[in-house]
This record gives C-alpha cells, sequence and structure tokens, in this order.
C-alpha cells in the first residue's frame, strides 16, 4: 500500500476555504463548465489525471463517459462507500469533478441538497493547480488504490504559470451566464404561475357559471317543497289528531331538514368560484377556537367522541375576517369528528412559533389517517373521500386562508390519526380582496 494522509481534514471545509467562487447556482451552470473542461481535455490531449464523481446523473454521466477510454488520462469514478468515510462530506448529495493534468487544473463541486428547497446546487469551483492538488490528495487517501493514486498526484507539475487575472476573468463570465440563467428560470416560474392561475379561474369560472344555472333551477321546487311543508306543520297544529300526530309532525321535521340541507350544499356550490371579499379586522383567535368547540361539543358527546383545546394564557391577535376563518376551522373539526374512531378526542392547538411570522391552528385526530393517493387531491374542489361530501370543504377553507396570506396543510397522518392546520401570518401584509389581488398580478 501506498502513503495515507494521517491527518483528517473535512472536505467541505476545505473546499469553501480555498475556492474562488460558491454559492447556490443552477444545475445547468455545472453543467456548463464540466463540459467546457471536458472538451478542453479531449481537445488538447491532456495527460494526468481525474478523480470525479455525479451522483447517477444521467446528464453528468453523459459528460464523465466522454472522460473514458483516453490513453494519456487516469479517469478514476469514486464511488458511494469510499467517499462515505471522508469527514463532512454527504455521499448521497455531494458531486465534484477534480482534474489534474499537464496543463490544466480545475475542480468542480456541487451539493444536490438544497435542490428542493431552491431549485439550484450549492457549490463552486477554483483553477489553481496547488488548491486542485489538495483537494485530489484529501480525496485519494480514502481510496483502495490510493498507492497509484498519490504518487501521480504528488507528481502533478506546479511551477507553471498561473494567473489571478485568467481565474477572475473566468469567474466573471460563469457568474454572468448564471445570472442569465437565473433571471430566465425566474422568468419561465413565473410564467407557468401565471399560466396555472388563468387555467383555475377560468375553470372555476365555467363550474360557477353551471352551479349557479342548476342552483337556480333547483332553488324554486325546494323553496316550494320547504313552504308547503311548513303550512302543512302549522295546520297540523291546529288540528286535533289522536293518534299519529306525532308521527307527521316528525315526517314534516324530516322533509324540512332535508331540504335546508339541500339549500346548504347549493350555497357551498356557488360560493367557492365566486372571489373572496374580506372584511378585516383585529381578532383574538383565541375566542374563535372557543366559540367552535362550545359549537361542537354536543355533537362530539352524541358520537362518544372527546373535544378538547389547548392554547396560551396571553391573547394571540390576528388580522382577519372572523367568520371565514371560524368556518374554515368549522370545516377542518367537523372532518375530524367524522374521521374519529370510537370513544377517541379531537384537540384543537392554537400556537404561535418562537421566532416564526405564523400562526397555527392545529387539529389533531385520532382516526385512520389519510391514504397516500387521497393526500394528493385533499385540497382539489369537488373531491371527497365521503359519499355525501361536496369535496369543497377543504378547498373553499384553503380559499379562505390563501386570500389571508395564509395556507391550510396536512402537517402529518398516519394509523394513529391526522393533524391539519389553519397557518395564518401574524399580519395582514394587504388589506385588498383575493378578486383584487388576482387584478393587481395580472397587471390590471
Amino acid at each position: 500500500m501506498g502513503p495515507k494522509i494521517e491527518q483528517t481534514v473535512s472536505l467541505d471545509g476545505l473546499l469553501g476555504h480555498l475556492s474562488a467562487s460558491t454559492g447556490l447556482y443552477s444545475k445547468e451552470t455545472f453543467l456548463n463548465l464540466y463540459s467546457s473542461i471536458v472538451r478542453m481535455i479531449r481537445q488538447y490531449r491532456l495527460k494526468g489525471l481525474v478523480l470525479h464523481r455525479v451522483l447517477e446523473d444521467p446528464d453528468f454521466l453523459t459528460l464523465g463517459m466522454a472522460l473514458e477510454n483516453l490513453s494519456d488520462l487516469l479517469t478514476r469514478p469514486v464511488q458511494n462507500e469510499e467517499i462515505q468515510q471522508c469527514a463532512s462530506f454527504d455521499a448521497k448529495t455531494g458531486g465534484f469533478l477534480i482534474v489534474l493534468t499537464n496543463q490544466f487544473c480545475a475542480t468542480v463541486y456541487w451539493s444536490t441538497a438544497s435542490q428542493e428547497s431552491y431549485g439550484m446546487y450549492d457549490g463552486g469551483w477554483f483553477f489553481h493547480p496547488g488548491d486542485s492538488k489538495a483537494i485530489a490528495l484529501q480525496v485519494a487517501q480514502y481510496l483502495e488504490d490510493r498507492d497509484i493514486l498519490i504518487p501521480q498526484i504528488e507528481a502533478t507539475p506546479l511551477d507553471r504559470r498561473y494567473d489571478e487575472k485568467n481565474t477572475w476573468f473566468i469567474t466573471q463570465l460563469i457568474n454572468n451566464l448564471e445570472t442569465r440563467n437565473r433571471e430566465l428560470t425566474l422568468a419561465l416560474n413565473q410564467v407557468r404561475q401565471l399560466n396555472v392561475k388563468v387555467v383555475d379561474q377560468e375553470r372555476l369560472a365555467a363550474i360557477g357559471q353551471l352551479c349557479s344555472v342548476i342552483a337556480h333551477e333547483i332553488r324554486n321546487p325546494l323553496g316550494l317543497i320547504d313552504l308547503y311543508a311548513k303550512l302543512i306543520e302549522n295546520q297540523i297544529a291546529k288540528l286535533e289528531i289522536p293518534d299519529g300526530k306525532e308521527a307527521l309532525d316528525k315526517n314534516l321535521h324530516l322533509i324540512r331538514s332535508a331540504t335546508q340541507n339541500l339549500e346548504g350544499i347549493l350555497s357551498e356550490l356557488t360560493s367557492y368560484a365566486r372571489p373572496i371579499e374580506l372584511a378585516l379586522e383585529n381578532v383574538d383567535l383565541r375566542t374563535i377556537v372557543l366559540e367552535v368547540v362550545d359549537m361542537f361539543v354536543p355533537q362530539y358527546e352524541e358520537k362518544g367522541l372527546t373535544l378538547k383545546f389547548e392554547m396560551p394564557s396571553e391573547a394571540i391577535e390576528a388580522s382577519i375576517d372572523e367568520r371565514r376563518i371560524k368556518q374554515a376551522l368549522i370545516n377542518l373539526v367537523k372532518n375530524a369528528m367524522e374521521a374519529s374512531k370510537q370513544a377517541s378526542s379531537v384537540t384543537i392547538v392554537l400556537a404561535q412559533r418562537q421566532n416564526d411570522e405564523r400562526i397555527f391552528i392545529k387539529v389533531e385526530d385520532q382516526g385512520s389517517g389519510v391514504d397516500e393517493k387521497s393526500q394528493a387531491k385533499l385540497f382539489t374542489p369537488y373531491f371527497s373521500t365521503k359519499g355525501n361530501g361536496t369535496g369543497l370543504g377543504l378547498a373553499h377553507s384553503r380559499k379562505i386562508l390563501q386570500a389571508h396570506g395564509g395556507n391550510v396543510a396536512l402537517l402529518k397522518t398516519g394509523d394513529t390519526g391526522s393533524t391539519f392546520a389553519l397557518i395564518l401570518p401574524r399580519k395582514q401584509p394587504t388589506l385588498f380582496s383575493s378578486s383584487e389581488e388576482t387584478r393587481r398580478n395580472s397587471g390590471e
């Protein structure tokens, strides 16, 4: 076995210390830089060593294949199990290209860990031969064939010209390209978001128009049914019927109750497609929680369930439309009641996180959870897991919260239950309605 470096140095720390440029960059920037280096090696038939790790990414793999089978170049891919031993280096998300040749040295490194959050890679690059040699030695000490690699790395000549101005110039070019990439990416995302909004608005407008027509046609006979049921109820009250009066009253009550339920469904169908107009005022959210709890406790007790609440002793105020936020919370508490198992409990938690500009009203149940297939459609209008549901409860709640600058989210779910939350900002950013916001975003 060849020489082994005894001192272990954090590769991440070493890269950050040595690199000429670090930060968040689009994947295209790293691909372009990688591709340019590969073309330079092939064009000038450079001799030396390449260490690379491309995370099974097909784009980088294709570029890496261009370095194979070059007679004067030793190309060494670094495997997961090898780099796992390297201190502070994430074997799952860290990729790199280290080039040590007779005329040119370079190191490019990136991490895909930030891709989900930012859509970009965290990384950097540099072209100083001494720095690239230091990085190569640090990586090589963990590889099985280090007895071959380390001598070749140490033999890399460092007495050739190194012009800082060239490195600065290359870095500026890359940064300019990255700026253009970011601008194009942002513009593309904005176009996509606007397109989604336009499609949603057109779809909702069409659905709303259809629902309005249907509601109008149904409401007329529905109103007559309720009216005549009420007249019969009043007439029966004046009659002295020895037997069956109680049964008639019960049946008439059921008819009127059914018509009222249908009227509620029609109102829900037609109201969802309309823009939300907010009447904002500063409200202590504890009062809303207590009112909803008082409203549902009898229904919970009737079903053998327990409704509890947790909230701080001090007021938690927010600028909200009280009636609409209460309706959104009612939807969650009602869903939790219907999802709960016998003799279980539901807890409403009002919390304001430290160092966070958001307020959470969580509803925790002990039901069977939401299956994976349904999770993707939970907030889709007219989707329901209930046989008699309209599929607008959660969708309308989210629309209400989004009009407030917040959201409704499924925080967790499983066999032990689910937790939904109304998420509100502490301060209302604007005081215009959701319809006005749509007009502002569209530039009207």
